[in-house]
């Protein structure tokens, strides 16, 4: 969500959640959806708490109601959007890569010819399997079943409407609910109807898929119902061992780069954080601000976050699902840490060593406690623009395009030190009262801890970069650009 409101999205999103859920509901577990009994509930949200790390709220969105909104406002950022239309060959080159593209109503051909390419093409990825890039991981964990179904629930549902998700157990049926529309549609994931806990493609007719609807819900085959379809898929764990082709003109994103399963919720995110991070670091090198060398680091960062992501949804599934202590897992860390708390260890950024906190486990923050780590995302923190002074920013809304330069000294030398670089930075000063931006609470300062002659750096995806002091104009413009490039693989 973060990253949708820096594109300016999240109200609608925010407002098209709250029309079906309780933000702060969580998760559900009951014997069956109409009242059964409550076996236990989960990530029920502190809105107060999260409200001190970060501007944003955790939403629950369908897919049916957050491609809609994405598909309307692409065009604003330069997307064009070719639907029935699918890429039959592409052929990478030393100076491009060539597409080969077939539109499917007309049978048409059309070849381009681009500098690089980018494939979400799914957990089934065929551009995964042309690179041979192999899967590592936990594994398979069976088939499987969704039914998308229409049935008005909503009389019956009371307060359980608002949930996110409502998992069910019960001697009959291992499942878990979706619901849109105020309980008027959605879908049902099946895991598990008597003894079949496996299945594969077409195992399953309408009638079994009516009947496992009736033993989750708990209503009676008297109630009307309509089966939209029934759709089958595999629980996997399994992350790529790199990202990218060896030629380094091809990438692979979302799906097609790591498959987690569905418990936590973390799949969706962690292939929108690959895409912010890919899509700047494309931009630069496309507008020769960055050398070629600086996507390496797509690799380097994603997989190893991928990777731990991974793990803790593997760990929600064998908690939650499996619940068979003999499978290792990975200790289960808070949502809030999941989520805001992953600190790359290598990539785009230049290294030294500053004060922190012990991290959780292997690159994991508390956000909770929050500070200044290179490779980590920039900590929000609450400030007032005097420009506008009806509105409360966070130090996250500083973040555009470019990069950006945190002070909280001396203004001026810093941006005459920021002009004179190859690459546009934005330059902020941040103080109690002296200067556009003011930091309401004392929390800048205690958290950034900067010194009258320090300034941070960060990138346009957010992550932090560099910190660096210098007391003379010349050093500080010298540090600057040492930096940049460092970051920008010159």
């Amino acid at each position: 969500m973060e990253i949708f409101r820096h594109l300016g999205l999240d109200g609608e999103m925010e407002t098209e959640s709250a029309s079906d859920f309780d933000l702060n509901a969580g998760m559900l577990i009951v014997d069956k959806l109409i009242g059964g009994k409550v076996l236990a509930r989960m990530q029920e949200a502190d809105p107060a708490r999260t409200a001190k790390i970060t501007p944003c709220k955790r939403l629950w969105l369908t897919q049916n109601m957050f491609e809609p909104l994405l598909r309307r406002e692409a065009h604003r950022f330069g997307a064009e959007q070719c639907f029935g239309t699918r890429v039959v060959h592409y052929e990478e080159q030393e100076d491009g890569v060539i597409v080969v593209c077939q539109d499917i109503q007309t049978d048409k051909y059309v070849k381009y010819k681009t500098q690089y390419l980018v494939a979400c093409d799914g957990n089934r990825s065929a551009t995964r399997r042309k690179e041979c890039i192999e899967w590592r991981g936990p594994g398979v964990f069976g088939n499987n079943l969704s039914i998308n179904f229409t049935a008005n629930l909503t009389p019956y549902l009371g307060s359980r409407a608002v949930h996110g998700v409502t998992y069910v157990n019960n001697k009959d049926v291992s499942a878990g609910f979706r619901l849109e529309n105020g309980g008027k549609r959605g879908f049902m994931i099946v895991a598990k109807t008597g003894t079949k806990d496996d299945f594969e493609p077409n195992s399953i007719t309408e009638r079994e898929a009516r009947e496992a609807f009736y033993a989750a819900s708990g209503l009676d085959e008297t109630f009307p119902l309509e089966i939209e379809s029934v759709s089958y898929w595999t629980v996997v764990a399994l992350n790529s061992e790199r990202y990218s082709s060896k030629n380094g003109r091809v990438f692979i994103a979302g799906d097609a780069a790591h498959v987690m399963p569905p418990t936590g919720g973390m799949g969706g995110n962690t292939g929108i954080q690959d895409a912010y991070n890919l899509a700047w670091k494309l931009a630069y090198v496309i507008d020769q601000k960055a050398s070629p060398s600086l996507l390496k680091s797509y690799t380097i960062e994603r997989q190893a976050a991928a990777e731990q992501i991974m793990r803790q949804a593997f760990a929600r599934l064998a908690n939650r699902v499996l619940r068979d202590p003999s499978i290792v897992r990975d200790r289960e860390l808070p949502d809030d840490t999941c989520e805001l708390g992953y600190r790359y260890t290598r990539g785009a950024f230049v290294s030294e060593k500053i004060p922190s906190a012990e991290p959780l486990s292997g690159a994991w923050e508390d956000p909770h406690t929050p500070g200044i780590h290179i490779g980590a995302r920039l900590p929000h923190v609450a400030l007032r623009d005097t420009s506008r002074p009806e509105v409360i920013l966070s130090t996250l809304d500083l973040l555009k395009r470019n990069f950006v330069l945190l002070v909280a000294g001396e203004l001026l030398s810093w941006e005459k030190a920021a002009v004179a670089q190859s690459v546009h930075i934005d330059v902020y000063k941040i103080s109690g009262d002296s200067s556009r931006f003011v930091d309401l609470s004392g929390g800048f300062k205690a958290i950034y801890q900067l010194g009258i002659d320090e300034a941070l750096l960060i990138r346009p995806d957010g992550i932090v970069a560099w910190r660096g002091q210098a007391t003379q104009e010349q050093e500080r413009s010298t540090l600057l650009k040492e930096s940049l490039e460092g970051i920008l693989g010159f």
